[in-house]
């Protein structure tokens, strides 16, 4: 700043205005360039920043999602095998006779396994996304779409099939067999009312509705869609290297 107030002074002492003013309109363009200079060099280090926190984010997504289809895939092979079982009740395929084949058949609508998604990343990139604008990110939206449309989906199947099994268990109570067949045991009530009572049959076909009409197919539809992010996911990294 010392050697632009005499190179201006000289200026003046020299009269010579029109260099003077060709000097001043030099000295503030140069300002002007480093102040614009300045803003670039912040907003591509905020850039910077973002796009950082958002790798991270995209990782502990990617954790959450391979947890969850690989919990996803046991599930599916669970309620798949619960729904071809179940058919043999509603189907009447299971009589007094044969009841020892199917040793699974008295505990189909008293067994529920829930589907709790991992959402740590969810989270964090719902709070990213407030924070920075990132409209243009198509895989930002994807995720959020993704797990908007079927988190609650899950959340409420869980529940549903959660009431309906604890109904069931207390509806066994009130028949004389309930200790034996906590206890693994077989009477020759028990085996007629889990081979030939309607009202089993009926718990059955209900519970396989939930099961495997909604349930297994929420499940199917988080994996597929999960598989399908995580690529995306992974191309990310691989063009970022």
């Amino acid at each position: 700043m010392k050697i632009f107030r005499k190179t201006r002074q000289k200026f003046i002492i020299d009269k010579k205005i029109t260099n003077y003013i060709l000097y001043a309109i030099g000295e503030v363009f140069l300002v002007m360039t480093g102040i614009l200079l300045a803003l670039y060099v912040s907003n591509w280090n905020d850039v910077r920043m973002q796009r950082n926190e958002l790798t991270g984010i995209l990782k502990t997504i990617a954790l959450d999602l391979e947890r969850d289809t690989l919990v996803g895939s046991g599930l599916i092979k669970f309620y798949t095998e619960n729904e071809k079982i179940s058919l043999k009740i509603i189907n009447k395929e299971i009589s007094f006779e044969n009841y020892k084949d199917c040793p699974s058949c008295t505990s189909l609508v008293s067994i529920y396994k829930p589907f709790n998604i991992q959402t740590k990343g969810y989270d964090l990139v719902k709070n990213f996304s407030n924070q920075n604008n990132q409209k243009n990110d198509t895989l930002v939206t994807n995720i959020t779409q993704f797990y908007t449309s079927l988190s609650e989906l899950i959340k409420d199947s869980n529940k549903f099939i959660k009431d309906e099994v604890f109904s069931n268990i207390n509806s066994f109570k009130e028949h004389s067999w309930f200790i034996d067949w906590t206890q693994g045991n077989y009477s020759k009530e028990m085996i007629i009312y889990f081979t030939e009572s309607e009202d089993y049959r009926k718990r059955v076909a209900s519970h396989n509705l939930l099961a495997a009409k909604n349930h297994l197919l929420f499940i199917t539809i988080y994996n597929n869609g999960a598989k399908a992010i995580l690529k995306k996911i992974n191309e990310r990294f691989k063009n970022e290297l």
